[in-house]
């Protein structure tokens, strides 16, 4: 696998598949973590269409990060990279995620 970099898109295998169930997940967690031993990196969700409201923030590969779908996911189910956040998509995402988190 490629080296995890924040702000890829990638395709996410699960366990077990479930109906509706999104399988892209864009990588928010910084590289320096991502780079590091730990198992996990932090993800959001990336679906197919808008799900409305200022929780979602546009791709430019065709699809929405759910901000509030914030999870650890395993590296190891992390497949190609489809797609990678613009510079001003991380910027976005990085004010929702602030948002959200009540972060300054």
């Amino acid at each position: 696998m490629s080296e995890i970099r924040r702000g890829d898109i990638r395709r996410y295998e699960p366990v077990l598949a479930r109906p509706g169930q999104s399988l892209y997940r864009v990588v928010v967690s910084p590289d320096a973590f991502n780079q590091s031993a730990s198992p996990i990196v932090l993800g959001l969700h990336v679906v197919d269409h808008d799900p409305g409201g200022l929780l979602a923030v546009q791709t430019g590969s065709g699809g929405w990060a759910l901000i509030p779908s914030i999870e650890g996911v395993h590296k190891r189910r992390l497949g190609e990279i489809v797609g990678r956040l613009t510079a001003e998509e991380r910027e976005a995402v990085d004010r929702a995620l602030k948002a959200v988190l009540d972060l300054d």
